[in-house]
């Protein structure tokens, strides 16, 4: 017998009945009969189930086709719930005083139509006191959802009672089973590749003659295959969630296959072991969102609206598609920036009845706009960014800009070093520990031990990394590689340690990713973005995902704009095809073939690996969190002082 609201606590059941009683929804009314007929401990259970009897017999019984299927809604929503919007009830909150604009009038008269509705947001266009506005336009009961917390947080205070604004995993962890929560590091924990080498007993594992698999390198590709596959829609663990880290780039298609399969099996085991509620294995944040949207659960409200909708995590688009209350989905199609841990961009993906536009920024002015809308055209935009004309915004260069963004963590190294070197107090957004834990692998590289760093997995020693840097599959570490073997990963460590933090630090630096749904007054861009190649008749080689991370980092900006020069003609259409720096090679660099990485020849195919399931009497340690992260080249110019002495120049 389906039961949608199994998960649902007995207020979230009086409050769905009273929507499936304001609008007629049988099946709606069917299903909490079942599942309140299942609640016989519950002592309001009684109460509640005869008001449902007696709701179902005042609206007579469904056709009796409808017994017979289970409706699923279209892509566009076109058979969901009609919700009835009615006029709207005194709130804790205010609605906007400020008269809304012909675009922000648009998005509300499709609403109140009770379409499923897409709000393609451009940056600085308003789109939360356009939210407020669908939210205070309708007395209906609304479920506001974004996946970061703060932004949840600034909701709360903003939109009516009548929306509850949580994030995705607060949704998910409600409906989480009560056995999950017994202990909580059993729920919210998070299993490192030590703990996982202990509690598995892994030993090494030789895959062909020149190819060899250290216990934690394992661990890192059960993990990180679980993660994948928990953060993807799939009913089903499959070899396609073990992703292609480090020298598996460069793997042979038969020791890729054979470690591929390995890894499949050993990740199965051990999402099995975390489903099981008295195993100490954690499940983990992604696990137990991941738990909800197996579940297919219904969520209680008339209306939906999801937040970011170009970042949507896969298992939550597959939750939303499956309900029944109205849609709206609202973001910047030209923003997304998460595609590769696998978000899905909604605003693209899912169709709806209406569309509206949100086009002019509140944020900076025509001179701004007009670069962004540049990029847009690259991305084969026709409609433009329209400026803020009370704001003066201009492009110049800045000596001391407010913020200075970068693509690469690698460059933002350089950019703290300058700051330091010009005697300013540089704060990194995010901290300083993905960097600090990358040098570490670094030294643990140095020292013949595996890195739990995802750009360094089954590397046996830097020197590959460093011989890897010199291929196409390598080029992302190449700025990294430079500054390693220039100075050296202490000194690189001791330049960081004197990051501050934000309230006494005089210039920001972040990369683009973190500085997304921020604004400074100044911004300066680092020359790394844009590694794409185009040629002067064609834009062959601009890369879409690279383009999109450019426009959200000169959309930071406020009134002033500094471009490197190169990265300006590219937007303007007068590329200039860069030099790709070429890393240092070491003097000790021996070239055998002692990893995954040096496998230039295709060895015989491999044996054949099955992961064996250990003991199970082998207790956790205490869980510490992995950092990840993903880095790319660029060429440094000359610099003096600290910045000389620290780079090597």
């Amino acid at each position: 017998m389906k039961r949608p609201f199994v998960q649902f606590s007995f207020k979230d059941l009086q409050a769905e009945f009273k929507r499936a009683k304001r609008v007629n929804d049988t099946e709606a009314l069917s299903s909490l009969r079942r599942e309140l007929e299942q609640r016989k401990k519950n002592p309001n259970a009684p109460l509640l189930l005869a008001d449902v009897l007696k709701a179902i017999a005042e609206i007579g019984p469904e056709p009796q086709g409808d017994f017979f299927r289970e409706p699923k809604p279209s892509a566009n929503g076109s058979n969901r719930q009609r919700v009835k919007h009615t006029q709207p009830a005194a709130s804790r909150t205010a609605a906007p005083k400020y008269k809304p604009t012909a675009e922000q009038g648009d998005a509300v008269d499709a609403f109140v139509a009770r379409n499923s509705l897409k709000i393609n947001a451009y940056a600085g266009t308003g789109k939360t006191s356009t939210l407020q506005m669908l939210a205070n336009a309708t007395g209906a009961r609304g479920q506001y959802i974004a996946f970061n917390k703060d932004i949840v947080t600034d909701a709360k205070d903003k939109f009516p009672n009548t929306v509850n604004c949580s994030t995705s995993h607060s949704l998910a962890m409600r409906a989480t089973p009560s056995g999950y929560k017994q202990d909580m590091s059993k729920l919210t924990g998070k299993v490192n590749t030590n703990q996982l080498v202990e509690m598995l007993g892994l030993k090494r594992e030789k895959f062909d003659q020149s190819h060899l698999l250290q216990p934690r390198s394992q661990a890192f590709l059960m993990l990180e295959t679980v993660k994948k596959f928990a953060q993807s829609a799939d009913p089903t663990m499959e070899s396609t969630h073990v992703p292609v880290h480090g020298a598996l780039r460069a793997a042979s298609p038969e020791t890729a296959v054979a470690i591929r399969e390995f890894a499949l099996e050993g990740a199965r085991f051990v999402w099995k072991r975390m489903l099981d509620e008295r195993d100490p294995l954690p499940l983990g944040h992604d696990g137990y969102l991941k738990l909800w949207g197996l579940s297919q659960p219904t969520i209680a409200a008339d209306f939906i609206l999801l937040d970011e909708a170009q970042d949507t995590n896969p298992v939550v688009l597959d939750v939303l598609r499956r309900q029944a209350a109205q849609m709206i989905y609202v973001g910047d199609r030209y923003q997304q920036i998460y595609e590769w841990r696998g978000a899905i961009n909604a605003m693209e993906e899912v169709q709806t009845n209406h569309t509206t536009f949100l086009t002019t920024s509140f944020r900076f002015g025509d001179t701004i706009a007009a670069v962004a809308s540049q990029v847009l055209g690259l991305l084969g935009e026709t409609r433009s960014i329209t400026g803020n004309p009370g704001i003066r915004s201009r492009l110049a260069s800045v000596s001391s800009p407010n913020a200075i963004l970068a693509w690469t963590n690698a460059s933002t190294i350089a950019a703290v070093i300058e700051a330091l070197d010009q005697g300013q107090k540089p704060h990194l957004v995010g901290g300083n520990k993905d960097l600090m834990d990358m040098l570490r692998g670094v030294q643990a590289l140095k020292a013949g031990e595996p890195s739990d760093v995802a750009d360094f997995f089954g590397f046996a020693n830097w020197n590959e990394v460093v011989e890897f840097s010199r291929t196409d599959e390598g080029a992302h570490l190449v700025t990294f590689v430079n500054l390693v073997e220039s100075r050296g990963e202490k000194q690189l460590m001791w330049a960081l340690n004197h990051t501050v933090g934000v309230d006494e630090g005089t210039v920001v630096i972040s990369t683009a990713h973190k500085a997304k749904g921020r604004e400074w007054t100044s911004v300066r861009l680092m020359d790394d973005f844009m590694k794409s190649k185009a040629t002067k008749t064609e834009k062959v080689g601009l890369d879409a995902a690279e383009l999109r991370l450019l426009y959200v980092a000169i959309t930071r900006a406020k009134e002033l704009l500094d471009i490197p020069l190169p990265l300006a003609d590219l937007i303007a259409g007068r590329p200039a095809e860069p030099a790709r720096a070429v890393p240092v090679r070491p003097n000790n660099v021996s070239g055998k073939p002692v990893s995954i990485a040096a496998s230039a020849k295709a060895p015989a195919a491999p044996a054949p690996k099955h992961f064996t399931p250990p003991p199970r009497s082998v207790p956790p340690r205490e869980v510490r969190p992995m950092a990840q992260d993903e880095r790319r080249p660029k060429a440094r110019p000359k610099r003096t002082g600290l910045m000389r002495w620290l780079l090597g120049e």
